[in-house]
């Protein structure tokens, strides 16, 4: 699939965007969703709990931000390629993290919906033509189209990927 042009989207997403080096986007996404469930299947809830600095989200943190991210950019691409004119909202990460009780779940749970919501978005994504990827709509304050979401999801997920292989994991 061809990466969305640079109009297609507000500057601060292209740092995701430039993660996706292939053109078989649905291939990679679904060899990152499989990293990622690899990864984590063996760490432990101590392991989970695990910052790597004072203030920094915790390793089930940034698992749990990725389950949110992935909803939201997930109904995202479905709104915008139906044609929604309604602006759809940002989201603050980090009082979502706050507030997300994940003391109340175990990290494998986490993982459990994290596996069941990439695979659903990767249907909906390959369900997607060339017109409604054109779709625009707004988020966040700023036009975007389906196909940049979609990208940008992609990208983020690897972002959050390469800083848990970096800083958390020995």
């Amino acid at each position: 699939m061809q990466k969305p042009n640079i109009n297609d989207y507000a500057p601060y997403y292209q740092r995701y965007i430039d993660l996706i080096t292939t053109d078989d986007i649905f291939s990679f996404f679904k060899q990152q969703t499989e990293e990622i469930v690899t990864l984590f299947t063996n760490i432990s809830e101590e392991q989970a709990s695990f910052r790597y600095a004072e203030g920094k989200w915790t390793t089930k943190e940034v698992l749990a931000h990725i389950v949110d991210s992935e909803r939201i950019f997930g109904y995202r691409v479905l709104a915008i390629s139906r044609g929604e004119k309604n602006p759809l909202p940002g989201f603050a990460e980090n009082e979502y993290v706050r507030n997300g009780k994940y003391e109340n779940r175990s990290f494998k749970s986490l993982l459990a919906e994290y596996s069941h919501l990439s695979s659903a978005n990767l249907e909906l994504f390959k369900s997607l033509d060339e017109e409604m990827l054109a779709q625009k709509g707004t988020a966040s304050g700023k036009e975007v189209t389906a196909r940049a979401i979609l990208f940008v999801t992609i990208g983020h997920e690897k972002h959050h990927l390469e800083i848990i292989k970096s800083r958390y994991l020995p």
